[in-house]
């Protein structure tokens, strides 16, 4: 099986106000946190590029390692300020609740297993990306990308990186279970694993059309899905 290979990343320096250069990722580690003026500002939202040509490779490595049918769309120009997971602006953004606005293009990829999840990539134009992984995770790449968060290019390369692959590699599991204080809602959770790596959440949302997903997750051993086939 070919292995992937992360696209080079260059090193992005900056300058702040007074000449000095600096590099997202470890601005404030030796302040108590970021200062009040970095909250809801992206100086450098064009640091974030290079995590879209690493989605774009990630792409390319699942297309030729894995039996799967691949679907996209341009959607530039394309409106989507109506668009909700019931009812897409695009019917390769089904499921997708948050769109981030402007969706640029959309990749959907579904395995030729019932059992193994389908991946949903979505390029929008902060420079950023979005991945709709099985029944209902969804995640942004870059989270947030303000200067407080100080997100690098790195760091998020390493987050898609980490889900597209355990996607890929059946180390992904989903969940939904009752909140019981308020019969309207639920519990969805979702965990990926890596050899030496752990992550999950858990986020509470409306029970309104989750049937499909629960009826799919429960058809799955402890909502784990399966690996991709491979090619022959």
């Amino acid at each position: 099986m070919p292995a992937y290979v992360r696209p080079p990343i260059p090193r992005q320096v900056y300058h702040d106000a007074d000449g000095r250069p600096y590099e997202y990722g470890e601005r404030w580690t030796d302040l108590d946190g970021p200062p009040e003026d970095t909250y809801s500002v992206s100086a450098h939202p064009e640091r974030f590029a290079p995590v879209v040509d690493v989605a774009d490779a990630l792409v390319a490595h699942l297309e030729a390692t894995y039996d799967v049918a691949v679907a996209s769309a341009d959607l530039r120009g394309l409106d989507v300020s109506a668009h909700t997971a019931e009812e897409p602006a695009h019917p390769l953004l089904a499921g997708i609740r948050h769109l981030a606005q402007p969706a640029e293009r959309v990749v959907r990829l579904v395995p030729a297993a019932d059992d193994a999840a389908p991946l949903t990539v979505v390029v929008t134009g902060l420079p950023g990306v979005q991945v709709l992984a099985g029944a209902l995770h969804e995640e942004s790449f870059p989270a947030c990308g303000c200067d407080a968060c100080d997100d690098s290019a790195e760091s998020e390369a390493e987050r898609i990186e980490h889900l597209v692959l355990a996607v890929a590699t059946g180390r992904f599991a989903e969940g939904i279970r009752r909140a019981w204080d308020d019969p309207r809602t639920a519990w969805v959770r979702h965990v990926t694993w890596s050899d030496d790596d752990t992550r999950a959440g858990e986020g509470r949302r409306s029970r309104r059309g989750l049937a499909p997903a629960r009826r799919r997750l429960a058809g799955l051993p402890d909502g784990r899905w399966s690996p991709w086939p491979t090619r022959a």
